[in-house]
């Protein structure tokens, strides 16, 4: 024996013929200087649509999410946002729409493609939103309910698809998010074991820099301190070659004997 059981539920009353796409190109300055674009994301924050004459308006406000490596390979996210527009006729629905009807519609986004490029010091991204929009209306739907209890009803069989659906996406890009992420943090440990070593690198560099610095000053002082003592030796042999110089010891008095080698000694000790 069926049961009839009545319920104050939204019922599908069309949709569009043919799902459409929303978005377009757009440029951002980067703020300081990076190196590439490592990974980009659109997510939807808010959609809605409103009701305008014969026609409604879509409104779909988005987040931009840029991973952005710089020179020195250290990552930043930049996040900017937009808000798309698009009017929608009525006529391109599938049903006949009434405007004194009491109708909500509903933006169902079934894709989101992008991608971009960091180019002379902008940020370009292109992205398009693919979307059906879904015209409900309130109203008593009544279940009937057999003898095993089943419900069979087209609008909450073609509701719980939808529902399947929207969570097998969410796993998806749950599981994508999941698989970047592992993928930035291998990344950025191969990053730091490499600075690491690039540290330890530069440290014995320095050291050894520092090393060769003080053996040339070394030498440096030994040298000018060779050339001092050839320059005083110069001086010296021109000072002996001087005919005066040797008059004047030769006319000391015989008296006095070890007087010019003592003069030569000390000569000799004031020059080197």
């Amino acid at each position: 024996m069926e049961q009839a059981f009545s319920i104050w539920s939204p019922v599908i009353m069309a949709q569009l013929k043919t799902p459409r796409h929303l978005g377009g190109e757009h440029s951002y300055p980067s703020e300081r200087f990076h190196r590439s674009l490592e990974d980009l994301r659109v997510k939807i924050k808010q959609s809605e649509v409103l009701s305008q004459g014969q026609a409604v308006e879509v409104r779909v406000k988005v987040d931009i999410l840029c991973l952005l490596e710089d020179d020195q390979g250290s990552m930043h996210l930049v996040k900017k946002e937009e808000t798309l527009k698009e009017r929608v006729s009525y006529s391109d629905f599938d049903q006949a729409l009434e405007r004194k009807e009491s109708i909500r519609f509903v933006i169902n986004i079934k894709d989101i493609s992008c991608d971009g490029e960091l180019s002379n010091g902008k940020i370009r991204v292109r992205f398009f939103i693919e979307y059906n929009i879904i015209a409900t209306r309130e109203q008593v739907v009544r279940l009937w309910v057999g003898e095993q209890g089943e419900i069979s009803k087209e609008s909450l069989n073609q509701l719980f698809e939808r529902l399947e659906e929207e969570v097998a996406r969410l796993a998806g890009e749950n599981q994508e998010l999941h698989r970047k992420i592992f993928f930035y943090q291998r990344d950025i440990s191969s990053l730091k074991r490499g600075i690491r070593k690039l540290e330890k690198r530069n440290a014995g560099l320095l050291k050894e820099v520092t090393y060769r610095e003080q053996e040339s000053e070394t030498l440096r002082k030994s040298l000018q301190e060779k050339e001092a003592r050839i320059y005083r030796l110069q001086q010296y042999s021109g000072a002996w070659s001087n005919p005066k110089l040797a008059e004047t010891l030769e006319e000391m008095p015989e008296a006095e004997p070890g007087l010019g080698r003592r003069i030569k000694k000390l000569f000799l000790n004031n020059l080197l």
